[in-house]
């Protein structure tokens, strides 16, 4: 099976020519096993893969510390938010002391096995063509345990032993559309325990997944970064007050009538 690419306006993607908007990947069926079935095309569009920017936030080195005693100690760290609470911003912000992290982000198309895979080896490998070698066997329909292990575990070898090395940071933000995916528990358990000690995975989702988390953090696999400690302090309330010329004294009101939540705060301002 072949794979081609149809790539439109140039922009960088981690320091390399690329190209944005769409890449079409069409699949020459003719290649295909007769007992397999092909979607014609797979569209991936390139802003999914870069990590978002903010403007003028306010600094909140504790959770920058938090983040990085996490990736000292875990393989694998999780941030569990509701909408507004900065889960998106908090690993902007710590992916950006990285060369070259892998980001991600999800949506519900991605549920679909062959695009989330398409995704997730050319976030890794930086290269929106880098996932035709490991795409090029994928069957449509839902992949079985040890198709997704194998896949897991064969992408992550090659992007560390390939041009492309491996990131030290993979981020997957709004991972909670992919829980409920027959395939991720798999898909998860392999990437944890197949990356190499010198990467971390952040993953940021509005939940958490179905899955014995407390197992993962027993074994020092996991770290977990809730709601409550993405809320803001009174000292960073105070910042955020004071830098849209308020008083500590209206900051302090604000800390208690919106428990610190993020999206409250900027209510408030």
């Amino acid at each position: 099976m072949t794979m081609t690419f149809s790539l439109h306006e140039n922009f960088q993607f981690n320091g390399v020519e690329t190209y944005n908007e769409v890449a079409s990947t069409s699949l020459n069926k003719q290649h295909a096993p007769k007992n397999q079935s092909f979607r014609r095309e797979i569209h991936l569009f390139a802003e999914k893969l870069i990590a978002p920017k903010f403007k003028n936030l306010i600094k909140r080195p504790r959770l920058q510390e938090v983040l990085s005693r996490s990736s000292e100690q875990f393989g694998a760290t999780l941030i569990s938010g509701r909408t507004g609470t900065g889960k998106t911003v908090l690993a902007a912000q710590y992916a950006a002391k990285y060369k070259n992290p892998a980001w991600l982000s999800i949506d519900s198309g991605d549920a679909d096995w062959r695009v989330f895979s398409a995704y997730f080896s050319a976030a890794l490998c930086a290269d929106l063509n880098y996932g035709e070698a490991v795409n090029q066997n994928l069957r449509a329909g839902s992949p079985n345990q040890s198709e997704v292990a194998g896949f897991t575990e064969n992408i992550l070898a090659q992007s560390e032993s390939g041009a492309a090395k491996s990131p030290q940071l993979i981020v997957l933000d709004d991972a909670h559309h992919i829980f409920d995916c027959d395939w991720f528990g798999v898909f998860f358990n392999s990437l944890l325990y197949s990356i190499s000690p010198e990467t971390h995975l952040l993953i940021l989702s509005r939940g958490t997944p179905a899955l014995p988390l407390w197992r993962l953090r027993s074994k020092q696999v996991l770290g977990v970064v809730d709601e409550k400690l993405l809320a803001f302090d009174l000292s960073e309330t105070e910042k955020l007050f004071k830098k849209h010329g308020l008083s500590a004294e209206a900051a302090a009101i604000a800390h208690r009538k919106s428990f610190g939540r993020i999206s409250a705060l900027n209510n408030l301002v």
